[in-house]
């Protein structure tokens, strides 16, 4: 066993046993590369993550590989879910040293000072793909490193003067407007693919930011460009992206026409996707999307959540070290499991007759050809589903990550609390009220919330962390007002603003000032797989901050829009989830305080939600509740019903009946 064998990240044991003296990113392990005047090799990557897992076998259970990795390097492993911090910090370095975007497994290749000088993703055992053998690599890096030592001091510097000036930023005084807004809505629309949908060529990401931001932006009397964005979504939840038989949709899709995915499945997908599902529903009322939201909710549930709450981080793409083993069918297994009607209805809505689509067997997926047939068979196609699940599910599954991630688990209570108010069925706030209690229980202890728990909490919040629970208790006192909570959001609001504002030029920092210090602190407003961190900061200060009338989180959250111009000038595509923050200020929404009796809210809320709008907040408090927080104290009920609106700055005069309000949206 090496350094990992105590650790408690799945990936990180999953290494444990390797003949590589792998270390956890440590002071020790520098100090003892520093002592012996060796470089360090840093692996980072994710226990679902498949070409992680080949490089492992090809090379860190390799006893040749693994001699020359302990007796010329020091080396460490890292699981990139549990240390994001340093995920950004070196696939930034990747980028800079290379000229190419990053991946996993990421391989860097630094000195003892953690400075990179030489970085790539996977290496193959032996030559192949167009890459070098990882053993070639190795023993040029290690003579390199002997010889060149000069050479890398001076790439040292010139990489700190990189990081140094990606924080230097050029700060705009104009703010963001609707002339931007429509540029990028303009340029995401032109990018659909109009035949098989999706944003650009293969591999094809949800890109569920981008999905977000135009499902809020696009005008409802645009039809083409709706047309495009619900084609989009509908060959995701028809094509093999989704898990037809069980819901959930994969990582991403290796063809244009969403067919075969890569067969990880992510909390972080399937939150935001939950989300984007509800508000492609409430525009376009097609009923795929309410039964797709529906299912990937109830897999959510019953898949991914723990019994104490909290929501697993991931399931892996491989089974029996084949990935999609455990997901994909043989026709004759088919044809012995289901009678001849039910097999005939399988076939013609999962296209399982043509030439297997998947490495010798079929992965199910419903064609723009095979969905009127789909459609028209639904029902007994649910039927035979719940069949074939019960076969499959007597199969060896693939691995899921069980730590528990505090942003990626506000996401799902997010996405479950839009499933919620679309659907009516209680057991989706239940199961998100329960998660944010455990992370409340679990992981905020002496006015310090954790990112990660894994039997224990763990590792100091991220940005993410923060900002995406914040964004997440909104959401849930629009559901049910609790004025303990309310405090809580307040609490987490003051701490982004004290520990990761940039006090000089505004936004936020990934990292708190009382993190570990690193070779780079990222600043970042671009969105990757997850929406930027500074993006949800942003909404939700300027909601909190309209909500209570606190001038203060408006104007930290101003700051951060004017601080992130230069990075909207390099790619204001990159960036959906920050400009659709913004819209606050652009467009102000209606934020709506009602008080009335708490048997009526419900009632009130459903009404309000059949209207179908989108650009408003509403939050219910009981006319008899005292508890609130001095600000919202002046909200007071007048009578049985009272509703206050403010949009931006300028509030209207209290509203007295339920009918007048809806005057207000109609």
């Amino acid at each position: 066993m090496n350094k990992l064998e105590n650790e408690k990240s799945l990936y990180l044991q999953q290494h444990a046993d390797n003949p590589v003296n792998w270390y956890p990113w440590s002071q020790e392990a520098f100090d003892i590369a520093k002592k012996n005047d060796k470089p360090v090799i840093l692996s980072i990557g994710y226990s679902a993550c498949h070409w992680c897992h080949v490089m492992a076998h090809e090379s860190f259970e390799d006893n040749e590989t693994a001699k020359l990795m302990n007796e010329h390097f020091i080396n460490i492993k890292v699981d990139k879910e549990e240390r994001p911090d340093l995920d950004k910090v070196y696939q930034m370095s990747q980028a800079i040293i290379t000229g190419k975007t990053g991946g996993w497994p990421l391989t860097i290749f630094m000195a003892p000072n953690k400075f990179p000088f030489f970085a790539g993703t996977y290496f193959p055992n032996e030559q192949k793909y167009g890459l070098p053998s990882f053993k070639d690599i190795l023993r040029r890096v290690d003579e390199f490193y002997r010889k060149q030592k000069k050479d890398i001091e001076s790439q040292n510097i010139t990489i700190s003067e990189i990081f140094q000036n990606l924080n230097k930023k050029a700060i705009n005084k104009k703010m963001v407007d609707r002339k931007l807004i429509e540029k990028i809505k303009f340029d995401l629309i032109n990018n659909i693919d109009v035949i098989h949908g999706g944003f650009g060529s293969a591999p094809k990401f949800p890109h569920t930011c981008n999905l977000s931001f135009l499902l809020n932006c696009v005008d409802k009397d645009d039809t083409k460009a709706l047309k495009n964005i619900s084609h989009t979504l509908k060959r995701m939840c028809l094509g093999g992206i989704f898990d037809q038989l069980e819901g959930g949709f994969f990582r991403y899709s290796v063809d244009d026409l969403w067919m075969i995915p890569h067969f990880e499945k992510m909390l972080y997908d399937n939150g935001p996707l939950i989300e984007v599902l509800c508000n492609a529903y409430k525009i376009t009322s097609d009923p795929i999307f309410l039964k797709r939201l529906k299912q990937t909710s109830n897999w959510l549930i019953n898949k991914m959540q723990d019994k104490n709450g909290g929501f697993y981080s991931t399931i892996d793409a491989d089974s029996e070290h084949v990935e999609g083993k455990y997901y994909v069918w043989e026709k004759k297994e088919l044809e012995s499991i289901l009678d001849n009607k039910e097999f005939e209805i399988i076939k013609k809505c999962y296209v399982v007759d043509n030439k297997p689509n998947f490495e010798g067997k079929y992965h199910f997926h419903i064609t723009k050809e095979s969905e009127s047939y789909f459609l028209e068979n639904e029902t007994k196609t649910d039927i035979i589903n719940e069949k074939l699940i019960k076969i499959r599910e007597k199969r060896i599954a693939p691995t899921i990550d069980k730590k528990i991630l505090v942003s990626w688990n506000s996401l799902a209570i997010i996405g479950l609390i839009h499933a919620f108010k679309i659907t009516g069925d209680i057991k989706f706030f239940d199961a998100s009220n329960k998660c944010f209690h455990f992370i409340k229980s679990n992981l905020w202890k002496n006015k310090k919330l954790f990112a990660c728990f894994n039997k224990e909490p763990c590792f100091n919040g991220y940005l993410d962390d923060y900002a995406f629970l914040l964004k997440a208790i909104l959401e849930l006192l629009k559901v049910k007002w609790d004025s303990e909570n309310f405090y809580f959001a307040k609490e987490l609001a003051d701490i982004i603003i004290k520990d990761f504002q940039n006090h000089e030029n505004g936004g936020f920092y990934f990292t708190s000032e009382n993190h570990e210090e690193l070779i780079y602190r990222p600043q970042t407003y671009m969105d990757e797989s997850l929406p930027a961190g500074n993006s949800l900061a942003v909404d939700s200060l300027l909601e909190l901050g309209y909500v209570e009338g606190n001038k203060k989180y408006i104007d930290a959250a101003e700051k951060a829009i004017l601080s992130a111009s230069d990075s909207l000038n390099r790619s204001g595509i990159s960036h959906a989830s920050f400009l659709l923050a913004t819209m606050s200020l652009i467009e102000p929404k209606k934020i709506i305080i009602i008080r009335c009796s708490k048997d009526k809210i419900e009632d009130y809320r459903k009404k309000l939600l059949s209207l179908k709008i989108m650009n408003y907040s509403s939050y219910f408090i009981d006319s008899e509740e005292t508890d609130i927080p001095k600000e919202l104290s002046l909200k007071k009920p007048i009578g049985s019903f009272t509703a206050y609106i403010c949009e931006g700055f300028k509030c209207l005069p209290p509203i007295d009946s339920f009918e007048e309000l809806l005057k207000e949206f109609l």
